[in-house]
């Protein structure tokens, strides 16, 4: 499939650099003072046999401390100006020399202004990454993209903390100040870059970050700055997403996250267990811990299986421990209507080094027979859900019930469980190591935006097949992951349209707590407006990029494409294309964890208004 050109080079320069930093730049940086001294070595002892060959030559003796000397003063290109055949020995030591003394030189003075050099490199960063905040989080991130092969420019407002010459050592630029100053967020290159990710310690400064740096890109032209906020206050993050999708201002793109509610997510997807289970069987689930990260495993497990659309005795069985279980369940409940019909929660208020806890009861039905088919332990003290998972492991082993214990990193206790629980008998013990789960690349482009431009890609991609369309024929029918870049974004336009297109209706997008969302349904002129607006903003997006109308098949590589015709003019097939993907948009919002309602002051007024959404001719 023929790719973009520039989509390819960008992609070789990244490969380039993570090769180059994860095989060599480490090793080069150990190796490079010593490999220096060597040559120094080297270098002079050339120098000596060459000065003694030269003055053998012409019948000259010299003592050894005069051939000593002559030798070092090739440091200053003062000895080595000699008439005559000149061994090869000195004539590798009278330029090696000297190149070794400006190499020296160069680099004293760039460890002196140092802070100079790194703010004029940042000038020449494009497509960079910032990153503001350099705890736990920052780091992981910060060196994930750098491995990745993008340029990283870090924020930290502490001058002492001693994760900055690790970031140095992984090539990693480290500027010092507050985050929020306009003036910092612009030396780090923000109206340039690619990604702005913000990890401070407090909601509130990300936040401000997040506004900041909206109003410094503003006006920027070309691609657009994702910026990615992190919220501690899981409550505060749902409450925000609904800002993702009705951010104004063009160039710039908003993504909240919260790294417990992207460790649900992919602990889940990881230890979905109950995707191959018999339906005749309800999965039975044990949280124990009710927190941040237990509260969203609940959520996310419950509503997975509820859009199963299974019958309504089928409902999944969910057994809680927390000291404060059945306060927090009965919250849950008034947040998400839907919550007791996908489930049967029973609640066991134990708390820490209880009795109970070390009894079990809480395993067994009445009968004795044991009722739980995994088990997350999501404590958020490492030794503490180690101690957990190993009391349990005792009481279910020979029932081979599967223990996930959540922690904060892969290495140290997880590691050792991990490599270690065969021998160890610990076979049926699994440990997710939360930050080295949701601090990554990969993770943190999984967003808002890249899961609704997934499904809209998806959905264009069967709607494509059910017409007899064929990859040879449209190169867009690939998998996302073979989509060029160019491609990628445009659907990420589409998706950051809707809460436009929602406007023109009188709708509105919030947060998915109503499960039943997904079936909303437009009114037919609603929909015929909302296609014609898809349609309006894809010629524009295009005219934007370079595309062009020209009659026949469409051709990515050139960029031109017959459909460059007001939308009244489009056949019934590609309208009913557009029209598709509007009826599918609930699907889409739901799958992100959205929803679409009514304005309250809109509902049964009045028909939307074409007049101010008229196409206009190419």
């Amino acid at each position: 499939m023929p790719k973009n050109r520039n989509t390819q080079q960008v992609g070789w320069q990244k490969q380039l650099r993570a090769f180059w930093r994860s095989r060599f730049k480490k090793a080069l940086l150990e190796l490079k003072w010593p490999l220096v001294v060597a040559i120094w070595i080297l270098s002079v002892i050339l120098g000596y046999i060459g000065f003694y060959r030269f003055f053998e030559a012409e019948g000259t003796h010299l003592t050894k401390f005069d051939l000593l000397y002559r030798a070092v003063q090739l440091i200053a290109l003062e000895a080595g100006a000699v008439r005559g055949p000149v061994p090869w020995q000195l004539n590798v030591a009278r330029f090696l020399m000297p190149a070794l003394a400006a190499y020296a030189a160069i680099q004293a003075l760039l460890a002196i202004f140092s802070k100079q050099w790194q703010m004029l490199m940042i000038r020449f960063y494009r497509n960079h990454v910032v990153v503001c905040g350099l705890g736990e989080r920052g780091m992981r991130l910060a060196k994930d993209f750098s491995q990745h092969g993008y340029r990283v420019v870090v924020i930290e407002g502490v001058k002492d903390n001693n994760l900055i010459e690790l970031c140095r050592k992984q090539g990693i630029v480290v500027l010092f100040g507050d985050a929020t100053d306009r003036v910092l967020l612009r030396r780090a290159g923000i109206q340039r870059a690619k990604y702005l990710v913000a990890v401070c310690a407090d909601d509130g400064t990300n936040a401000e970050i997040a506004l900041k740096a909206r109003d410094i890109v503003r006006a920027r032209k070309g691609h657009d700055l994702t910026v990615f906020v992190h919220m501690v206050d899981l409550e505060l993050c749902n409450l925000l997403r609904g800002w993702e999708l009705s951010a104004e201002a063009q160039s710039f793109r908003l993504e909240f996250f919260s790294v417990h509610e992207r460790g649900a997510r992919h602990m889940l997807a990881t230890y979905a267990f109950f995707e191959t289970q018999v339906l005749n069987h309800e999965p039975r689930m044990l949280f124990i811990g009710l927190g941040k990260l237990g509260r969203s495993l609940l959520v996310k497990a419950a509503r997975d299986w509820y859009m199963k659309k299974l019958p309504e005795n089928n409902r999944l069985r969910i057994s809680v421990i927390d000291k404060s279980a059945e306060s927090k369940v009965k919250l849950l409940h008034m947040q998400y209507p839907q919550l007791e019909k996908a489930c049967e929660i029973e609640t066991w208020q134990i708390k820490e080094n209880d009795p109970d806890f070390e009894n079990g009861a809480f395993l067994y039905d009445q009968d004795g027979h044991l009722k739980i088919d995994v088990i997350f332990i999501c404590f958020d003290d490492d030794v503490h859900a180690l101690v957990s998972a190993l009391t349990l492991y005792r009481k279910t082993w020979e029932h081979k019930v599967p223990i996930i214990a959540r922690m904060s990193q892969e290495s140290g206790l997880a590691a050792m469980v991990r490599n270690e629980r065969y021998s160890l008998g610990f076979e049926h013990i699994h440990t997710f190591g939360l930050l080295d789960q949701t601090c990554n690349l990969e993770s943190l482009l999984g967003g808002t935006h890249e899961v609704i431009a997934r499904a809209i890609h998806e959905d264009y991609v069967n709607s494509q097949k059910q017409t007899g369309e064929k990859v040879c024929n449209n190169p867009s029918m690939v998998d996302w992951d073979d989509l060029p870049e160019t491609l990628k974004e445009s659907n990420r336009h589409q998706a950051a349209h809707i809460e436009v297109k929602m406007k023109a209706i009188g709708c509105g997008i919030q947060p998915l707590n109503d499960w039943e969302a997904a079936s909303f349904k437009f009114e037919p002129e609603e929909i015929e407006l909302l296609a014609e607006l898809e349609h309006q903003r894809w010629m524009e997006e295009r005219l934007q990029n370079g595309w062009k109308f020209k009659s026949g098949p469409k051709d990515i590589a050139k960029k031109t494409s017959p459909h460059f015709v007001p939308y009244g003019e489009l056949s019934w097939e590609l309208k009913e294309s557009d029209r598709n993907m509007i009826r599918n948009l609930p699907s889409f919002l739901a799958r992100a964890g959205f929803q679409i309602y009514r304005r309250s002051e809109n509902r049964n007024k009045n028909k939307p208004d074409r007049s101010k959404h008229e196409t206009t001719p190419v």
